[in-house]
């Protein structure tokens, strides 16, 4: 037999479906539609806002008040006007600040947040943080995970206090074994890094009243942490009043602004500094001569001694 003939007896299969099986599949389909449809018009929403809320507030120690929230979809919360607050802390607006939910995650008894952050009603990728929350149960108990990054962010706008002019970006990542973990148990491990531009820092305390302001074009720094301690990895900046190294270590606490500084910073002046130096009592070293700073103290009342 012929290959023309082989060919002639082979036969294309094709699968029908039976009318019954395409009618279930049909209402499968539809079955699941409703199910998400009714997840997403009953999911406690208030809840878990007022959860995020109270979580944040934990962490950072700051009251958090909402102006307004709505619900959007495919579940999500926008808040509008939020205002950051802690006592002696001047006060951060957030224009918005958005939250989505992902759905499977939430089914499987898991939650998984994106969270959106952003100074100015714009939609643009300037002047906002973002990031992700994971954890292996809605009740926050199991272990916690958050990553994001912070994309030229106006420091003005945050530390009004001390900083007149900078931008800062950076990126985060770190991971808390227990949700429920108290300032004497936290057990994790996190990378830190940032780097702010065009920084201008004033109202530096150095003691019986004197306050000392600096400029410069790039600093940048970087955390290592463990548990409750965190190594800096990296600490430099440069600009016309100088250039500095720093190294040292950050224990937390909590509320996040009571957490201790250890560091050592060596400063090399340049020719701004030397100018202030003069005005301020400070020792007036030849510029590129090395001068170590020493800081301590917690984040909310940090001490330089020279």
């Amino acid at each position: 037999m012929d290959g023309a003939g082989v060919g002639g007896n082979r036969h294309i299969m094709t699968i029908k479906w039976p009318e019954a099986w395409r009618e279930i599949l049909a209402w499968t389909l539809a079955g699941i539609i409703i199910l998400v449809l009714c997840l997403m018009a009953t999911f406690p929403y208030g809840m878990l806002q007022a959860r995020v809320v109270a979580e944040l507030t934990r962490v950072t120690g700051m009251e958090i008040r909402v102006a307004d929230w709505t619900v959007g979809l495919p579940l999500r919360l926008e808040w509008r006007n939020v205002t950051l607050s802690q006592p002696n802390w001047t006060p951060i607006q957030l224009a918005m600040m958005e939250a989505k939910l992902g759905v499977m995650k939430a089914l499987g008894g898991t939650l998984g947040l994106d969270l959106v952050a952003k100074l100015n009603e714009t939609s643009s990728s300037i002047g906002l943080a973002k990031g992700t929350v994971t954890t292996s149960s809605l009740s926050l108990a199991g272990p916690v995970a958050i990553k994001g990054q912070i994309q030229q962010v106006d420091l003005s706008k945050l530390l009004r206090r001390y900083v007149t002019h900078g931008t800062l970006s950076g990126s985060f990542s770190h991971r808390v074994d227990s949700g429920q973990a108290t300032v004497t148990t936290m057990k994790g491990e996190g990378m830190w890094t940032a780097e702010a531009t065009d920084l201008v820092i004033d109202q530096i305390p150095l003691g019986n009243g004197r306050t000392l302001s600096l400029t410069f074009s790039k600093v940048s720094a970087g955390l290592a942490c463990q548990d409750l301690r965190c190594n800096v990895t990296q600490l430099q900046g440069e600009g016309i009043d100088g250039s500095f190294t720093g190294e040292g270590h950050i224990t937390i606490q909590q509320p996040m602004q009571q957490s201790q500084l250890s560091l050592t910073v060596t400063v090399i002046p340049g020719p701004g500094f030397a100018s202030k130096a003069g005005t301020l009592g400070l020792p007036s070293l030849p510029p590129g001569t090395p001068m170590t700073v020493k800081i301590a103290g917690t984040l909310a009342q940090t001490r330089i001694a020279l």
